[in-house]
């Protein structure tokens, strides 16, 4: 590289070694498409990685994991940071937007037991055993298939998780605000991503592939200032349309039903290609009341342009008249069908199915060179593939308007109405104490 001009961005990555080792994904891929680049890793730690002691759902930030690096980002501390993006609120910071999602892998959540219930699953552990979690949807969706098992609250990164699962002796933990228990885990649920990034494998004992999973779980993401034209070029180069348009229509849910840790919400998706890019996207989505008992559960699915694939040797800037052409051709009006045929599952209700036909805002969305879906934001790009990324950002919408209207609104209005209860009696409690 002599006599080459050598820039070194600054990437910012939460401490835990997960984080360091998605990190080091990004900076890696980035590398081998550039080697004019160099990275420096800055560490900072967040409000999430502080509170060990506390569920998540109990703290009532959506911003745990990412407000400190937000902040590093605002005071251009760093050039973009690393999310795993299910940690990534839906509504972001103004001036701030998602340069890329890409690396979506396995979005399964898995079972990995304690040393003496290796090779069983939840369904073979005796009645009472502890199973530790540190998200609601899953204690929801646990609770609701396997009623004879305990699902209590598990923090800390995945090192100190397996850890307390490993530890034949009991461990404290803090299940709410007035008393800490001990406890020994039979087994804990984790994400299946983050385990496979850490190289365990090996320690999975089941893999809950019937199970719903979070919004945008197994999803990698970069975050940068969107006034930041060089870095945003950049992280175009990460970015996987396919891993983007399912992440889009799973935050787009989530926004519409007004989620976040507190919500038990569950997702599954099924992306089918079709000549090399996105052509149809089937996704499904469930509410749970926090005990599991009532659950309502809906899908969508719908068909994307597929003109300009992402990996098109055609220029980029030559793609921006391609939105009207597009629509001169299709049908000006949406269909609804029963159940597709072409979805990996069997629907529990009938599917709502959008054809080709755009409306007019995801047509403006298409031609604003501007447009931010869901926090993502990826420049330079074709104007077919903002309006597939807008295609997606509908389908969320539309998914969650179907589950609010199926009863989904009931079940939410009831754990919004529990949340503020709990934490009237909590700030009660509190004053008592002092």
């Amino acid at each position: 590289m002599s006599g080459k001009n050598v820039r070194t961005i600054r990437v910012g990555s939460r401490r835990s070694q997960l984080a360091l080792v998605q990190t080091h994904l990004a900076i890696d891929m980035l590398r081998a498409k550039n080697n004019l680049l160099e990275f420096e890793v800055v560490k900072i730690a967040t409000v999430g990685d502080k509170i060990l002691d506390v569920a998540l759902s109990k703290i009532g930030d959506k911003s745990l994991f990412t407000k400190e690096l937000e902040r590093a980002l605002e005071d251009n501390e760093v050039d973009f940071v690393v999310h795993s993006l299910k940690d990534v609120p839906t509504s972001m910071p103004e001036g701030l937007v998602l340069g890329c999602v890409f690396d979506r892998t396995s979005p399964e959540d898995v079972v990995l037991m304690s040393p003496k219930n290796r090779g069983r699953k939840l369904r073979d552990l005796p009645e009472g055993s502890v199973v530790g979690t540190s998200a609601l949807r899953r204690s929801a969706t646990l609770k609701r298939l396997y009623p004879h098992l305990n699902f209590i609250s598990i923090r800390g990164n995945l090192n100190t998780r397996l850890n307390k699962l490993d530890l034949e002796s009991e461990t404290k933990t803090k299940e709410d605000d007035s008393a800490v228990h001990t406890v020994r885990y039979d087994a804990i649920v984790l994400a299946k991503a983050g385990i496979e990034r850490l190289g365990w494998a090996d320690r999975i004992d089941e893999v809950l592939d019937n199970c719903f999973h979070a919004v945008s779980q197994g999803a990698l993401a970069c975050e940068c200032r969107k006034n930041d034209t060089f870095i945003l070029s950049v992280l175009a180069d990460l970015h996987n349309e396919s891993a983007c348009l399912s992440a889009i229509a799973e935050r787009s849910l989530m926004q519409h039903l007004d989620g976040g840790c507190s919500t038990p919400i569950g997702v599954r998706h099924q992306l089918i290609p079709s000549v090399g890019h996105p052509h149809h996207l089937v996704l499904e989505a469930n509410v749970l009341s926090v005990d599991g008992a009532q659950y309502v559960e809906a899908s969508v699915s719908a068909e994307f342009p597929h003109l300009i694939p992402r990996g098109s040797k055609r220029p980029l800037s030559v793609c921006e008249n391609d939105v009207e052409e597009i629509h001169s051709l299709l049908p000006k009006q949406p269909r609804i069908s029963g159940s597709d045929p072409r979805a990996g599952h069997p629907p529990t209700s009938e599917i709502t199915h959008l054809n080709l036909s755009c409306s007019e805002e995801e047509l403006q969305s298409a031609d604003d060179p501007s447009a931010v879906f869901m926090g993502v934001h990826v420049s330079p790009i074709c104007s077919v593939a903002r309006l597939r990324m807008a295609r997606s950002k509908r389908v969320g919408r539309i998914l969650a308007e179907k589950l609010l209207a199926s009863g989904a609104s009931r079940i939410l209005e009831e754990i919004r109405s529990q949340t503020l209860t709990a934490s009237k009696t909590n700030v009660a409690t509190s004053s008592v104490t002092k």
